[in-house]
């Protein structure tokens, strides 16, 4: 393919050593609309409703709506990461969190399907010791950089790990200018992309395998858009030999992954309590290192997060739909779990 790569819009192109802490892209929500909000949150959850079955019309958040929608602009058309600050967690039961951080991401975006289980609002625990082969969010080991099949991601923490769950986010845009000026050969590479498996989660008559390459890189109405999450490539990889990576293409992958880790251009940080990181799938990748629950049950590690469709939608190619519908998010399949037995190491 040509080499003449889109050049990308600078607000996009940040890098970790831009920002000296959390604070230099947070946003502190404003704590009288908040604390204005929390009776109307305990009454539903008294009442027994649950968060995903709430509209915007169940709990308005007209005092936020401008804070909120200044983010949204910011996720969708600026630097696309976002640290939201003033969750009051503390204050609040599970139940009466999740209504609260639903009616927030209702703010900024459609909240679609994460897994075949169907979960539109996802809880990010350690359940390995009960699904060795659970899919990567629902275990303690490294994340490497990747994105989510999604328009917008927002991690709210709960609870963060007694060590390690340092979160790494980094600029997929800054990735490509690095490499668009050093290795256009690899680059090229990337937009050529490769298929993936479907980890088991794809519809009903679907093949595990994509039948198409899904590019890392894609350019759609001069927006460059990003899709990455190198096990499903890996896993393709060994399991069909037709698949199997070529030198070129695992140098492409590592230079690709090693530059999004790199001190500098990465930038990491470990939310706190009541902080939720919200990000541009298709123009920021995130990562995350492992880490170690304590004994009490009670203080794991534990994030709520959203996947959100965003509203208008980025202009993106239909090859960065993995699961054959051509649409954000993972097809519900009821009975099923995030769950596919593999042997690649890579998260």
């Amino acid at each position: 393919m040509s080499q003449d790569f889109a050049r990308l819009p600078q607000a996009t192109q940040w890098q970790g050593s831009d920002f000296s802490s959390k604070s230099d892209v947070a946003v502190d929500l404003d704590e009288q609309a908040v604390a204005a909000s929390l009776s109307r949150v305990r009454e539903l959850a008294e009442n027994g409703r649950n968060a995903v079955d709430l509209t915007q019309d169940d709990i308005p958040l007209s005092a936020l709506a401008g804070q909120l929608t200044a983010v949204r602009q910011e996720i969708l058309d600026g630097r696309g990461m976002v640290i939201l600050c003033g969750f009051p967690v503390d204050q609040l039961s599970l139940q009466e969190n999740e209504i609260f951080y639903w009616a927030v991401g209702l703010h900024l975006g459609r909240p679609v399907s994460q897994s075949v289980m169907g979960d539109r609002l996802g809880h990010v625990i350690d359940v390995s010791g009960k699904d060795k082969q659970a899919r990567a969010y629902r275990n303690s080991e490294e994340l490497t950089p990747h994105t989510d099949p999604a328009d917008i991601l927002a991690f709210l923490c709960l609870h963060p790990a007694e060590t390690g769950g340092e979160s790494i986010f980094a600029s997929s845009q800054t990735v490509h200018e690095i490499m668009r000026c050093k290795r256009p050969d690899l680059l090229a590479r990337l937009y050529k992309g490769y298929k993936w498996h479907r980890f088991g989660e794809q519809p009903e008559g679907f093949d595990p395998i994509t039948p198409h390459r899904v590019p890392v890189y894609s350019e759609k109405d001069g927006l460059v858009s990003c899709r990455i999450v190198r096990q499903y490539i890996e896993i393709a990889a060994d399991e069909y030999p037709d698949l199997a990576l070529e030198p070129d293409d695992r140098a492409a992958l590592g230079m690709f992954e090693e530059l999004a880790k790199t001190d500098g251009i990465g930038f990491r940080f470990t939310l706190g309590p009541g902080e939720c990181v919200v990000a541009n799938n298709y123009t920021v990748l995130h990562a995350r290192t492992a880490f170690e629950d304590g004994d009490d049950p009670a203080r794991k590690r534990h994030l709520l997060r959203l996947w959100l469709e965003s509203n208008p939608p980025r202009p993106v190619v239909p090859e960065v739909f993995i699961y054959g519908n051509g649409e954000p998010g993972i097809p519900p399949n009821p009975g099923k779990t995030p769950y596919y037995e593999h042997n690649i190491d890579i998260i």
